[in-house]
């Protein structure tokens, strides 16, 4: 029999253990954004305004807001955010865009995503991931409560007083997932450099009696604002979840896979 010194079998233990998990991890190496040549753009953001109001209740931070929502897909949003996703990535990977059932991203958890993009027919021109621009739900950084707002939409605080604040929010999220599996790669929320919510303060005049009484020009203005804020936050969002190079002189920004 060999007998074997405590020090050397607490040694030998722990380098069996790093070869099972070198082995493991040989076997379940995770995609990243560095082994991607080409990406499908699916966008699943601009089908819906939504309608947000906080009434001035006392009691807002327990009771929902009054929610309405308005179809705007002949707005044609998700058009331009392809667009502008294929100008800025063009130059560095083949890209093209998916046409989908946008209802079947409407409201999503990475499971569904995962699931969604496994069953969606091959690309005629196979890709290694897929990129998705969806809605997200993000803390109310207008009015500052307790909810969250998410997707496309305009925002209505009534405060005491008969104060009352406005404003158009973009709250949305870059999605990257593995076109074999669907695994996930890296998602990052959409938010303005300071890392807010998309938003711009907005005049009392472009909100409607109701969604459907929202006329051409209230609509021209919204359409405005949405485009305004994508653009404004949309390079920034590509740069964080690492497929477009951060300028040097940028500090790393914290993004999160939640």
């Amino acid at each position: 029999m060999i007998a074997f010194s405590g020090a050397r079998v607490a040694h030998r233990v722990r380098s069996a253990a790093l070869c099972v998990t070198a082995l493991f991890f040989a076997g379940n190496v995770q995609p990243s954004p560095a082994h991607i040549r080409s990406i499908a753009i699916i966008s699943a953001l601009g089908d819906t305004c939504m309608f947000e109001r906080l009434p001035d209740s006392g009691f807002e931070w327990i009771a929902p807001p009054v929610a309405s929502f308005l179809e705007i897909s002949d707005w044609d949003i998700d058009g331009d955010v392809t667009n502008s996703v294929t100008k800025q990535l063009g130059a560095r990977y083949q890209v093209q865009s998916i046409a989908i059932e946008r209802q079947d991203f409407d409201s999503w958890t990475y499971g569904s995503l995962a699931r969604h993009i496994r069953e969606l027919p091959i690309p005629e021109t196979p890709v290694d991931a897929y990129l998705l621009v969806l809605r997200d739900w993000r803390h109310d950084g207008i009015g500052n409560t307790s909810h969250q707002v998410g997707g496309l939409g305009l925002y209505r605080r009534d405060r005491p007083g008969g104060r009352v604040r406005f404003g158009v929010f973009a709250s949305y999220r870059l999605v990257l997932l593995d076109a074999d599996n669907g695994h996930l790669i890296a998602s990052r929320p959409a938010l303005l450099p300071d890392g807010r919510l998309p938003w711009l303060a907005a005049p009392s005049s472009l909100w409607p009696r109701t969604p459907n009484d929202l006329t051409s020009a209230q609509q021209g203005e919204l359409r405005t604002d949405f485009k305004t804020l994508i653009d404004s936050t949309l390079p920034l969002a590509l740069k964080t979840l690492g497929i477009v190079p951060m300028p040097r002189h940028r500090s790393h920004i914290v993004g999160d896979n939640e």
